[in-house]
């Protein structure tokens, strides 16, 4: 059987083409799946700011963008969560008075227990707060965090020093990370373990 000259050719090339890729087989199996790990973590990161904290607008692909020198996979991915953390607690939030909740809904003595008295809780304090969670559809106001009743801070819009009462106008539902760069004046304090970090870095690859 007489084989065609160009067929003879064509298997040649091909041939010679793959016995470089077949020496460094291990090398390039590694930059496809390093790229490809990199690429899922960018992905169901993106996916897990946008329904977590559907509140704040993460400048992710400029955090991509900055990093593209990092040759570790690993050590960009922990460094883009770094910066993501740092937006997550930059983020500007001003505290303002909130809705109150339908009146036909408050109680005879609601009025009375607004009114702070040497800065003890009303004894429907409970109460309050369930409403205002309620009130909030169960998420953190700051971020958009959903939360469990148990996990929801309560907070004031105006401190209770400050002329601040129990009314529920006066009062805001908050996840545990935003209660606590809120409250604290220390950038430090803030950034010192959040959840939403620890949360990132499940899905390095």
């Amino acid at each position: 059987m007489h084989l065609n000259s160009d067929f003879i050719i064509s298997g040649t090339i091909i041939i010679l083409l793959l016995i470089p890729l077949y020496i460094y087989r291990k090398k390039v199996f590694t930059l496809f799946k390093r790229n490809g790990d990199f690429n899922t973590f960018i992905h169901d990161v993106k996916i897990h700011l946008e329904d977590t904290y559907p509140n704040i607008s993460f400048q992710l692909d400029e955090i991509i963008k900055r990093t593209e020198n990092e040759k570790d996979s690993k050590r960009r991915q922990i460094l883009i969560i770094e910066d993501l953390v740092s937006q997550f607690v930059d983020y500007e939030y001003d505290l303002q008075t909130q809705t109150c909740i339908d009146k036909d809904l408050l109680w005879s003595n609601y009025e009375a227990g607004s009114k702070p008295i040497n800065n003890k809780r009303p004894n429907d304090w409970a109460k309050r707060k369930d409403f205002t969670y309620r009130r909030d559809n169960c998420k953190c106001k700051r971020c958009g965090l959903k939360i469990a009743s148990s996990d929801a801070y309560v907070s004031f819009v105006k401190p209770l020093s400050k002329g601040g009462g129990y009314n529920f106008e006066n009062l805001i539902t908050l996840c545990i990370d935003c209660n606590k760069i809120l409250s604290s004046e220390s950038k430090e304090n803030k950034q010192r373990h959040p959840l939403i970090e620890e949360d990132l870095l499940k899905k390095v690859k």
